[in-house]
């Protein structure tokens, strides 16, 4: 039963660390401005790379503050 629970604890805390922003326009190929917040988000690498700079993306990520964020997945938002 400890196990259980332990793994419940570990699972909800893995995915408590991902967060995400509803309405990002993108800017680069490695950052994006919240629609809401205006506040702009730095990612690691080429994550947008070209095919993303029209409309609002839903977009998730990993990471502390604003910049080096870790892309987990981005697609579009309504």
């Amino acid at each position: 039963m400890k196990k259980i629970i332990l793994s419940a604890f570990l699972l909800f805390g893995v995915l408590g660390f991902s967060r995400y922003v509803e309405r990002c326009s993108v800017t680069s190929r490695n950052t994006c401005v919240s629609a809401d917040t205006g506040k702009t988000f730095h990612f690691k690498g080429d994550p947008f790379g070209t095919l993303f700079y029209d409309g609002y993306w839903t977009v998730e990520f990993t990471g502390s503050g604003y910049h080096n964020l870790e892309l987990t997945d981005v697609y579009l938002a309504d």
